[in-house]
């Protein structure tokens, strides 16, 4: 309590300290990762800009150049411009690791419209892709890549006054056959996301029965083509993750694994130091990696690479699961089409002069890998600087001469200085002592030629790298900055073949040295001065530099006296954004012996709330379990909504099967695939993978089974409206979500583009939301936040086009809840401007208009739209459907089950969850046999004595007579039955079968289905689960209720759901529930008990540690109380897996959290710890303050 307390005063501190921050967030992870705490402040609009005319400068490409140039080009002297295919900027040296998951995503990337909202004029940003650069008429013609279903044209042109190229390369094939289909490549984020779901489909497919050692192997195989930094790294993370990771989720696949290296050249990196190379090539032989030299790729098929021996000529081949090609910069289409125009063909990339204008083109600039600079000689100038420097015209050269015009000479050709430190000269005029060593005192013209004929050997490319790219970006915005000054007062070297001073010093890269990550916590490092480090300490070295200095030092004393945590990776993006803290501890492996005894085989199908919650509450080992599901995680349902709007990150919600099965001490097989086809006759079930098809093996397997467990959910109901599967998204899975995520920001990128009308924009900025159930009102209410809260700062020219619609078939929406929820959100969303249709029944979808039908009136319209989102209840899969027609099922709408979750007619089939509905017994269907249970003496008459023996068993078997008499308001069964005989104050009474059939006539009318909720389902597999654990113990000694149709009692109690509330998130932090107990609870307040709620189901899945004590002497309450009504930034950690998750965020709002607890100590207040469970939000270490986050994003 301490250490909470001491981090409330040192964030107080922060907060008052920096005013402006006006968001705080608390971020958490949940698969037990590394916490990120997130700040951000409202940056004041500038004001004055001239009023005279701007010059357009026009910027192609987001990558580090363009970026570099963006952040610190002075706007309110230009109308600056940006064309770019992609909407972000990537902190791309980190892209290896995010093929491995050691970095997420989202961690290097910024938004360029944030980028421009930080600047203090304005800056317009189109997400297109140059097609074509007109020079001489100053025009770029451009082209959207954005989804074909929006309107509007996807072609348009811009003018420029000045046009800075800075699009980057693609890869270099070297027009190799079978690269661009058979090969990944890793230049953008999407490509690392690509590499890091093919690897894990390896090992998935790997681990499929059917396949022989040899297609295994095949199958783990990773080819990397090219053994430069990116090569290199990328095989370093490889090796690290698969030997750290993921040989402990896929142990039988560990000793297949096999990583080779391809490199055309005699060493890997053979662009650094030959000692870090040697060192690069030993490490790597070490820990396995195959490095195969001086071998050249001629093809590369589907399952095969085919090289060929540089030295001897002679051709071989290597199987691969995975090729990485990284072999190189090769000239974007756009950028050679423009070459030709300006007769540069011949040339590999764009040539500039010094100053980095693209040679012939006085308004046009080139940085980063798509240009080279075209240093000039000094020997084609040599005359020209004799006669500047000869100012008597003596026709030779004496010292003091020479030495007015030095410094203009070492400005304009740098590589006289280069040429001076490799001759270990200490100054020019060392070149033209005599042979003797005496100083010249002068020097005619042929001797001035011999001094520097050697200079110009010197001269050197610059390399294509993020470096190089930064520091262009920056040096011509600063040209552009002070282009006026400079205009009138040349600061640059004398102009040897004309008159006056060049307007700007030339550019001048200053080399920072080149890291090399080798894995293992290893680096390798040249930096400036020749300097070599390689090792353990290196690779702090190679941290600290993406950190930020001061937030590195205080980070690591933060960890000084934790034992528990054994590596620390401290990222910063690129600009003072959130900053991800990773902490991980190597997970103690246990390993249990072969079982001698046969155990029975359990096949669960699916990994959603009921299949996940079996796997986790399965203890008995006598069962061999398998999992076969298409998706190899859970995803934490509940929280879609807030992934397709960017609050919480994707992989903040998912949870990976196998982690969950390395935590059981149990035998546990997890198989990628999809059931098509259960045998339940032969007790066999028939799956197909879904893999890549390249992948070696067989696609089809079965499975036998002794217990099979059907958890697989449901599929979305479209009810067979036409064009809903073609264009309208769905949410019931992760992918979904982020699939609206990107179309989201696609139509607000769209209708930023040029050449649109109104009627387009709005248009396109047209969200229907299908649906008023909680998904669809939890959607739109988050969409709604989005589209006000944030993407009017990014996109402030379209904010009044947005529009949201909800399109409901019911007369209300959130139908299902009480009824002062359903009117508290229809009046919210009215406020909102959320556009409420009901009784509105969607007939048809198009590309591009929703027709619907008034389910009153009849009359159709039409609505137009840029995305609809589907969300209209569930469907049965179709394996389910065939399997129902097998079972004799086939008129039902899902999976009849008995109280005991078993398919009807199969004892060893169970099905849980959305893919089956529990078909509770009726009291009349049994009465007779009731009555006769009860009636123990034969006599035909019951007593009360009787009855009550079994009113116990009856309650439990048959639960709608709780349920019955609690309408009814009577206190037990007991007033039930002397009503029936019609002397409710009679003591004793007797009932006869016709009585007591009376009696409980109407009890069945309280049958209800359970809803197809994450709760039902994760209840129902925690109870079959328990069932199976205790199947042994309940067979000799049943716990169930009397079986009235048969004789003794059934094995279990039968499942009881517990309903623990529902909630609807509304938007602006508030939320309606509706809890147990018939309490409503609607607004602000609401939202924490929404939040508390999902800390406590991730605290309960072991995701986040969070403990809080509360004592006498400091209450929550008073720590709450001491900081209303401020919010504040956490950055909180646990002991994490390695792979870094992303975060969920909580918006901490400390005033209702102290209302909510309403206690002063946790003495005085009985149900405390109750309460506490709900509130659970703080983790047990706290990694750095709010302070440090803040300074380290200043910096």
């Amino acid at each position: 309590m301490t250490i909470l307390s001491s981090f409330f005063n040192r964030a107080s501190n922060a907060i008052h300290a920096y005013p402006s921050c006006s968001k705080l967030l608390v971020l958490c992870t949940i698969s037990s990762g590394g916490l990120v705490a997130y700040s951000e402040s409202q940056a004041e609009p500038g004001s004055g800009i001239p009023s005279e005319k701007k010059k357009k400068v026009l910027v192609l490409g987001t990558g580090w150049a363009g970026t570099s140039f963006l952040k610190d080009i002075d706007v309110s002297h230009y109308d600056v411009q940006v064309i770019s295919p992609r909407n972000y900027f990537a902190f791309t040296p980190l892209l290896p690791s995010v093929t491995c998951g050691t970095v997420e995503a989202r961690s290097i990337v910024e938004p360029v419209r944030k980028i421009i909202k930080k600047r203090d004029g304005e800056v317009q940003f189109c997400e297109a892709e140059c097609v074509k650069i007109d020079a001489a008429g100053k025009r770029v013609y451009c082209q959207s890549n954005i989804e074909n279903n929006l309107v509007g044209n996807k072609e348009f042109s811009l003018e420029y006054d000045y046009l800075v190229i800075a699009v980057g390369a693609q890869v270099n094939t070297f027009n190799t056959p079978g690269v661009q289909e058979n090969c990944h490549f890793l230049k953008e984020i999407e490509d690392a996301q690509k590499i890091r779901g093919s690897v894990i489909d390896c090992f998935e497919k790997s681990v499929l029965p059917g396949l022989s050692e040899e297609e295994r192997k095949t199958n783990l195989h990773f080819v990397i083509v090219g053994g430069g930094p990116t090569g290199v790294e990328f095989a370093a993370e490889l090796h690290d993750y698969i030997h750290e990771d993921l040989v402990n989720l896929y142990p039988k696949a560990k000793d297949l694994v096999k990583i080779t290296m391809i490199q055309s050249g005699d060493h890997i990196l053979n662009t650094f130091d030959e000692r870090i190379s040697s060192f690069a090539e030993n490490k790597f032989q070490r820990d396995g990696i195959e490095i195969l030299t001086g071998r050249r790729v001629v093809n590369v098929s589907e399952k095969e690479v085919d090289m060929k021996i540089k030295s001897t000529g002679e051709s071989c081949s290597i199987p691969h699961g995975i090729v990485l090609w990284s072999t190189g910069v090769g000239t974007r289409p756009v950028v050679k089409d423009f070459m030709e125009q300006i007769g540069q063909k011949n040339r590999r990339v764009l040539a500039t002069d010094e100053w980095l204008k693209v040679k012939g083109c006085d308004n046009v600039y080139a940085l980063g890998d798509c240009a080279s600079v075209d240093q000039r000689k000094i020997m084609e100038d040599i005359a020209t600087i004799f006669e500047a420097a000869d100012k008597d015209k003596s026709g030779t050269l004496n010292v003091k001469e020479f030495q007015d015009v030095l410094d203009d000479i070492i400005i304009r050709y740098p590589q006289v200085k280069l040429y001076l430190k490799s001759m270990h000269m200490s100054d020019v005029t060392d070149l033209f002592k005599d042979p003797r060593g005496t100083d010249a005192t002068e020097v005619d013209i042929e001797g001035f030629k011999s001094a520097l004929s050697h200079v110009d050997s010197q001269m050197k490319s610059l390399p294509a790298t993020a470096q190089v790219a930064a520091q262009q970006g920056a040096y011509l915005s600063r040209c552009f900055n002070r282009m006026e000054q400079c205009e009138q007062n040349p600061e640059g070297p004398r102009r040897f073949r004309s008159s006056g001073r060049h307007q700007f010093r030339p550019f001048c890269y200053k080399h920072f040295g080149q890291f090399a990550p080798l894995g293992g916590e290893q680096t390798a490092a040249e930096l400036p001065g020749d300097w070599v480090s390689m090792g353990h300490s290196t690779q702090w070295l190679w941290y600290s530099v993406y950190a930020s200095k001061q937030f590195y030092e205080k980070a690591t004393g933060a960890f000084r006296d934790r034992s528990l945590l054994s590596k620390i990776l401290i990222i910063g993006t690129v600009s003072g954004g959130g900053l991800v803290a990773l902490s991980d501890s190597g997970a103690f492996q246990r390993k249990n012996g072969a079982e001698e005894c046969k155990k029975k085989k359990v096949v669960v199908l699916g990994t959603g709330w009921a299949g996940t919650s079996f796997l986790k509450n399965l203890k008995d080992k006598s069962y061999e379990v398998q999992v076969v599901s298409p998706r190899n995680y859970f995803a934490f349902t509940p929280l879609l909504p807030s992934v397709t709007n960017g609050t919480v990150e994707a992989r903040s919600i998912v949870e990976p099967i196998r982690n969950i099965m390395r935590k059981k001490g149990m035998e546990v097989q997890f198989k990628e695939a999809e059931c098509y086809k259960i045998d339940a006759d032969n007790r066999k079930i028939h799956c197909r993978t879904n893999g890549s098809s390249n992948l070696g093996g067989k696609e089809d397997f079965a499975l036998d089974y002794d217990i099979l467990v059907v958890a697989m959910g449901a599929r979305a109901n479209t009810f067979n409206t036409p064009g809903v599967v073609e264009h309208a998204h769905f949410l019931k899975e992760v992918e979904d979500a982020q699939r609206i995520r990107r179309t989201v920001i696609d139509c607000f990128e769209r209708a930023s583009l040029p050449s649109l009308t109104d009627e387009e924009r709005k248009r396109i900025l047209h969200f229907v939301v299908v649906g008023g159930g909680p998904t669809g009102v939890e959607f739109a209410a988050e969409l709604h936040d989005l589209v006000v809260e944030d993407l009017p700062k990014l996109y402030p020219a379209v904010k009044d086009f947005v529009k949201i619609t909800l399109l409901e078939a019911g007369d209300n929406i959130l139908s299902m809840f009480d009824k002062r929820i359903t009117v508290f959100a229809e009046n919210k969303f009215q406020r909102d401007g959320i556009d409420l249709k009901m009784g509105s029944m969607v007939v048809k979808v198009s590309d591009k208009e929703i027709s619907t039908k008034d389910r009153v009136t009849g009359q159709l319209s039409s609505i137009p739209y840029g995305m609809v989102v589907w969300s209209t209840g569930i469907g049965t899969r179709p394996v389910i459907t065939d399997f129902m027609k097998q079972i004799g099922q086939a008129n039902r709408r899902v999976l009849a089950t008995d109280e005991w979750l078993r398919v009807e007619g199969y004892d060893n089939v169970y099905a849980l969850g959305d893919c089956a509905t529990i078909n509770q017994r009726k009291v009349m269907e049994d009465i007779s046999a009731i009555f006769s249970k009860a009636d123990k003496n034969n006599t035909g008459k019951l007593n009360l004595k009787d009855f009550k023996e079994v009113v116990k068993d009856i309650c439990e078997r048959y639960p709608q007579l709780e349920l019955y008499l609690k309408k009814k308001q009577l206190k037990n069964i007991d007033v039930l039955l002397k009503n029936a005989v019609g002397d409710p104050k009679k003591e004793a009474m007797e009932l006869d079968i016709e009585k007591f059939t009376k009696a409980l006539s109407e009890v069945d009318s309280q049958m209800k289905f359970l809803p197809a909720t994450a709760q039902v389902a994760a209840q129902e597999g925690a109870y079959l689960a328990d069932c199976l654990n205790r199947s042994e113990q309940c067979e000799k000694y049943p716990e169930g209720p009397l079986r009235f149709r048969g004789t003794g009692r059934h094995r279990f109690h039968p499942f009881r759901y517990k309903h623990f509330g529902q909630f609807a998130p509304l938007g602006g932090e508030q939320t309606a529930a509706q809890l147990p107990g018939d309490w409503v609870s609607i607004g602000h307040s609401s939202q924490w008990l929404w939040y508390s709620v999902y800390a406590r189901c991730f605290s309960e899945s072991a995701l986040i540690a969070c403990r809080l004590s509360i004592s006498k002497q400091n209450s929550l309450q008073g720590l709450i109380k001491q900081y209303n009504p401020m919010k504040t930034t956490f950055i909180l950690t646990s002991v994490p897996q390695r792979i870094l998750a992303e975060t969920i965020t909580f918006s901490i709002e400390f005033t209702w959290l102290a209302a909510y607890l309403g206690f002063n100590d946790a003495e005085t207040c009985p149900d405390a710890a109750m309460k506490l469970k709900y509130c659970q939000l703080f983790t047990n270490e706290i990694l750095v303050t709010t302070q440090t986050l803040t300074q380290a994003s200043d910096e």
